[in-house]
């Protein structure tokens, strides 16, 4: 199957006569679909029941993830926590308590059910509560299983320029190896192809600009951007303008020169995908929900993590006007590199995005889509335990390694901590300096979960995750991943 460009100008026109687009959307917009070999497992791409999405919402800048999920109690977590953090530790008062349904594995063979999220995440606390959303462990970027003393020897491959910003998120939304070759999320939805049928319209969509994760392999599916309410028009593309820039398209045929043809047929296909898009938009805006009054029952105002989320649930809703079954979204929300003032900063980070998140998931459930869209919250590090000054509100903290991600959806076995929690006690065990923690769980691991639930066969994924292999199986009850109720789980005792 390819993206068809050559349509008629005629149907073009009588699609698309009432829309525009930006010129960055033309310029990333869908491309051709190659023929790709797909699994045999892969179900009928026609049955519209058989929809699934994946949103990779990315926290760019390094999320203080230790003061968003906080222990509690008088145990030892919480001793090492208060030590620790110093003058960044949070109080348990104001803390939302988490119940647990099982206590959460702990490094060096202990286990913990006193947690509470960060004071601004009351939302989020009620999500895990309510089963529909669950937290990973102390997941990082990592080439193989890494020690202490391995990593103080060198004597086991690490991610390369670890601790830089754009190095590991780059390899968080692909692979912790160089030289970069696609993203999981692009090379996922080339395996995927006989999910997504529609010609017009990229399963690629990103509400964050152009990404390292939608990144294909072979180049032949285009991300398609949106902006934070949708699609945004041409500047000033009417009256006039319009009606030159189209008659200067329509006057192209097969004597001009082969770029200006390309262009034309870029130029048509973008406008296209534009009106299937608005289409869908509509779609939803007649459904009877109240996106606005949704999101702002959950607490949402106005932030750009609100709109952009608030655009994706009228994407979501609106997809009966094209055929892609597997769509795999990219949104981010930048401001967590809190190298000064973390506690009054990161507040207001994770308020915008614990009400986000509710405003989402709410219209999800309104729209009955809950139980198909699989959200992943990750960030490309952690920071370090320790803060770097003495002052409660003008310290912050540094670049870090592991750190806890967040799944949410009505497919997740929610209100648990999967993987391993750290220990938190500071220069031994999984501590590289100042509570660097390294991970106890691959970023790969994870996303490998979310992909099999996408539908790659388990035997495909080392081929969407080349690191894959170096690690222990996911699926296997001993890695504790069993964050997906239908996943398979191996090792469990009949």
């Amino acid at each position: 199957m390819q993206y068809n460009n050559a349509i008629s100008r005629r149907k073009f026109l009588k699609r698309s006569s009432l829309y525009s687009v930006t010129t960055a959307v033309a310029a990333n917009s869908v491309g051709m679909l190659g023929l790709l070999n797909a699994s045999d497992a892969l179900a009928d791409s026609n049955d519209p029941n058989d929809y699934k999405a994946l949103v990779f919402l990315v926290l760019s800048g390094g999320n203080d993830s230790f003061n968003m999920i906080v222990p509690t109690g008088s145990g030892t977590l919480r001793s090492n926590y208060e030590l620790g953090r110093g003058i960044v530790a949070l109080p348990e008062e104001g803390l939302h308590n988490l119940n647990l349904i099982t206590p959460a594995s702990v490094h060096e063979g202990t286990d913990s059910s006193d947690f509470a999220m960060h004071p601004s995440c009351s939302a989020l606390a009620e999500l895990f509560n309510n089963r529909d959303l669950a937290v990973i462990c102390n997941a990082g970027n990592l080439v193989e299983p890494t020690s202490r003393e391995q990593y103080f020897t060198e004597t086991v491959a690490l991610p390369p320029q670890l601790f830089s910003h754009t190095d590991q998120e780059r390899q968080l939304q692909s692979q912790p190896t160089n030289p970069f070759t696609f993203g999981w999320g692009g090379r996922m939805a080339e395996m995927l192809s006989a999910y997504n049928t529609d010609t017009q319209v990229s399963p690629l969509m990103s509400l964050a600009g152009l990404n390292s994760f939608q990144v294909t392999q072979g180049g032949l599916i285009n991300t398609y951007t949106l902006g934070n309410d949708g699609v945004t028009p041409l500047y000033s593309f009417t009256g006039y303008r319009r009606d030159l820039v189209e008659s200067s398209m329509q006057s192209i045929d097969s004597s001009d020169h082969l770029m200006v043809q390309k262009y034309t047929d870029t130029f048509d296909s973008a406008r296209l995908a534009e009106t299937i898009i608005q289409n869908a938009f509509e779609e939803a805006e007649s459904s009877g929900i109240d996106y606005d009054g949704i999101f702002s029952a959950a607490g949402a105002g106005d932030s750009q993590l609100t709109r952009r989320l608030k655009t994706l649930a009228k994407m979501i809703a609106g997809r009966s006007n094209t055929s892609n079954n597997r769509p795999v979204y990219f949104v981010d929300i930048g401001g967590f590199d809190n190298h000064q003032k973390l506690l009054p900063d990161h507040s207001v980070l994770m308020a915008d995005l614990s009400v986000s998140l509710k405003g989402f998931k709410d219209c999800l459930t309104a729209q009955g889509d809950f139980d198909k869209v699989l959200t992943l919250v990750g960030s490309e590090f952690a920071r370090t335990f320790t803060p770097n000054g003495n002052d409660a509100v003008e310290s912050g903290t540094d670049h870090g390694w592991g750190g806890h991600m967040m799944v949410m959806g009505e497919m997740i076995n929610g209100g648990q901590f999967y993987g391993m929690h750290p220990n938190l006690a500071l220069d031994q065990d999984l501590d590289t300096g100042r509570g660097r923690w390294i991970p106890t769980t691959s970023n790969s691991q994870c996303a490998a979960i979310a992909a099999h639930w996408m539908g790659i066969p388990e035997a495909e994924l080392s081929n969407l995750f080349p690191t894959l292999d170096n690690f222990p199986n996911p699926f296997d009850i001993s890695e504790n991943l069993g964050f997906i109720a239908d996943a398979p789980v191996y090792g469990e005792q009949s």
